[in-house]
């Protein structure tokens, strides 16, 4: 047990999970070096999503940027926390490639969809987090754990759900959470991962069972 909990903290076993707190944890350090990460007017004016900024001054790097930045540090904490624990499980299954895939277009996804959302009904709000990319690794999670018989690395199915679900239930009830970027994180992290690695999975396991299948037969 002693052992398990260790491998949480050697970087080898989740590279690209401590690059990308390593990122979020130097970027808001170093705006709040320079300013004040509650202030949105400090955010908007050093990469937040907004959709005014975005559509009338052609700022699309602000959908990408964003996923970056954090309002706070309890914003900071949470986020950094749940991608630490649940991304080295998420990447040691996927792979580092696959996973930073996942993460990076589960981030863009979320962004992409809050950005249009707000457009569609007459919002400008301003909006950063990782939370989209972090939903991203929760539904693909879910992915993995199906594809592999309904456990991985000790986490079920059923708390997957149940983590999904909660998550998404407290961001409905805490006022100013970008609920519609979680929820887009969360469906282009299942999509993505169950092109990426579930098919590919799936593939394996039928080729698997129709060997085992013949070799018995043989016998």
């Amino acid at each position: 047990m002693k052992k398990s909990k260790r491998e949480f903290l050697i970087p080898k076993n989740g590279p690209i999970t401590f690059l990308l707190v390593a990122i979020n944890v130097i970027v808001f350090f170093a705006m709040e070096f320079y300013g004040d990460t509650n202030d949105g007017a400090f955010m908007l004016a050093h990469g937040a999503l907004n959709p005014g900024a975005v559509l009338y001054q052609h700022q699309w790097y602000r959908l990408f940027s964003c996923t970056f930045m954090h309002f706070g540090i309890e914003h900071l904490a949470n986020n950094m926390l749940l991608l630490f624990l649940l991304g080295q499980i998420f990447e040691r299954a996927v792979g580092t490639t696959r996973f930073l895939g996942i993460y990076l277009g589960s981030g863009l996804a979320g962004s992409f969809l809050s950005f249009f959302y707000m457009c569609l009904m007459g919002q400008n709000n301003i909006v950063a987090g990782a939370s989209g990319a972090i939903f991203g690794i929760i539904g693909g999670m879910i992915i993995v754990v199906l594809c592999n018989r309904g456990s991985y690395s000790g986490i079920g199915a059923k708390r997957m759900l149940f983590m999904a679900a909660i998550t998404l239930y407290f961001g409905f009830a805490t006022a100013g959470t970008d609920n519609v970027g979680h929820i887009g994180g969360l469906l282009a992290g299942i999509i993505f991962t169950f092109i990426s690695y579930g098919i590919p999975t799936i593939i394996k396991n039928i080729k698997a069972l129709r060997k085992k299948r013949d070799v018995d037969f043989d016998d």
